[in-house]
């Protein structure tokens, strides 16, 4: 059984389908979550964890039409902050 800190840190999302028989509606809850957490995380500038979340926004969903756009920005704004 997945626990709450499992779907929240997005270890065993890919396995939600086979045991919710609402996993339509979970999945599209969780690409949500992840997109918005996402943002939040970019503008926080904490970019790494951004690109995370929105890459598993794309595994989940790969037609996502912001998910590729964010991770694009936030990779080039993580190498702006590496850079200095």
């Amino acid at each position: 059984m997945l626990s709450l800190i499992d779907l929240v840190l997005g270890e065993n999302v890919h396995v939600v389908s086979r045991y919710n028989p609402r996993a339509t509606s979970l999945t599209t809850f969780l690409v949500n979550f992840y997109f918005v957490r996402g943002i939040v995380l970019y503008s926080l500038s904490r970019y790494n964890g951004s690109i995370r979340d929105f890459s598993l926004v794309l595994r989940m969903d790969w037609r996502h039409r912001g998910a590729a756009a964010w991770i694009a920005k936030a990779e080039r704004a993580n190498n702006r902050a590496a850079r200095g």
